[in-house]
C-alpha cells in the first residue's frame, strides 16, 4: 500500500503553519526507510524513550504517536 493512502497530505491536515512538509523532499511530511519497532511493555518503552531524548541535538524533531 502506498504511503499516500495511509498518511494525510498537507492540504488534508489543514495546518498551514506546520513546518513538517518543508523538512522533506517533495514537501511531504514523511520519509521512507525508517526503522519502526513497537515497544509494548512500559519499562522497555520508557527506557528507549529516555535514551532517544538524551541523544537528540539541535534541530532534531521527536514525534509521538500511539
Amino acid at each position: 500500500m502506498a504511503l499516500t493512502e495511509w498518511l494525510l497530505s498537507a492540504h488534508e491536515r489543514g495546518n498551514p503553519d506546520t513546518r513538517l512538509d518543508s523538512r522533506h523532499p517533495g514537501n511531504e511530511a514523511w520519509s521512507e526507510g525508517n526503522e519502526v519497532r513497537p515497544l509494548v511493555h512500559g519499562a522497555t518503552y520508557f527506557a528507549e524513550l529516555f535514551d532517544r531524548i538524551e541523544t537528540t541535538g539541535q534541530g532534531d524533531l521527536i514525534l509521538f504517536t500511539d
